[in-house]
C-alpha cells in the first residue's frame, strides 16, 4: 500500500515518462492491451488495478530504453522485485507473463 506523498510521487513519475514517450494513445492502449479508461486510472492513480500499474510501468520502461531516451527514475516502482504479488500481461513483449 503507498501513502499519499507516495501515490502522488508515482502519478508524477508515470506522466513524466508517459509524455517523453511522446506517443499516440492509440498506440499505448493497442501495445498494452487495455482501454483508455484503465490507462487513465494508472497515469491519474485514481484507484487503479495494481496489475495495471506495473504494467504501464514496465512498458514505459521497455520503450522509452528501444528509442534511447533517459527515463524519470521511479520511487516506490524502482525495483521489480517489490512485485511478487501481481503479475501481469506483457503482450508488447510478446510474453505470457512477467514475475
Amino acid at each position: 500500500m503507498l501513502t499519499r506523498t507516495e501515490i502522488k510521487a508515482t502519478k508524477e513519475e508515470l506522466q513524466a515518462n508517459y509524455r517523453r514517450l511522446n506517443q499516440p494513445e492509440a498506440t499505448v492502449l493497442a501495445d498494452l492491451e487495455i482501454n483508455a479508461e484503465r490507462l487513465d486510472a494508472v497515469l491519474n492513480m485514481e484507484h487503479p488495478d495494481p496489475r495495471d500499474v506495473w504494467e504501464v510501468r514496465d512498458y514505459l520502461e521497455d520503450k522509452l530504453k528501444e528509442q534511447g531516451i533517459e527515463m524519470v527514475p521511479f520511487s516506490r516502482l524502482g525495483d521489480h522485485s517489490a512485485n511478487h504479488w501481481f503479475p501481469y500481461q506483457t503482450p508488447w513483449r510478446k510474453e505470457e507473463l512477467y514475475d
